[in-house]
């Protein structure tokens, strides 16, 4: 596995190894106390692009209107960047297993992601106990 040390900006994220090092390294020390949604982009060559976005006060089950928003806002920003992909984390409070509202924030977000044709390269959960992928579901 990729360590911390080994992220260097406008270096791809060629594999999942990477990815889960990425996000590691976003949520480093963190202790979530409420939830917070983090996305970035990365382009054809899987290099993140300069913003990182988290949304911070995430419900705990998805809405429409917030799931919408999102895939909208994707495709707006990729549009002109063909081959280009999404990378989120759920980050929040509480065990690392898996909730059922965790996997249905996975399944409305990569929906919205289809519906516009946006690449989910991955998702991820945090928690105070590290980060971990949540697997297609």
């Amino acid at each position: 596995m990729t360590a911390s040390s080994d992220i260097i900006p406008d270096q791809p994220l060629a594999d999942d190894a990477a990815l889960l090092a990425f996000a590691t390294f976003l949520h480093d020390g963190v202790v979530p106390r409420r939830r917070t949604l983090w996305f970035v982009m990365l382009d054809r060559e899987r290099r993140p692009l300069p913003v990182i976005v988290p949304i911070d006060h995430v419900p705990d089950e998805p809405d429409v209107l917030t799931v919408g928003n999102l895939g909208q806002a994707w495709h707006e920003i990729l549009q002109d960047e063909p081959g280009s992909s999404v990378v989120l984390m759920l980050e929040r409070p509480g065990p690392a297993a898996a909730s059922f509202d965790d996997l249905a924030w996975r399944a409305a977000l990569r929906s919205a992601a289809a519906k516009h044709g946006i690449t989910l390269a991955a998702f991820f959960l945090a928690t105070a106990d590290g980060v971990c992928p949540l697997p297609p579901g």
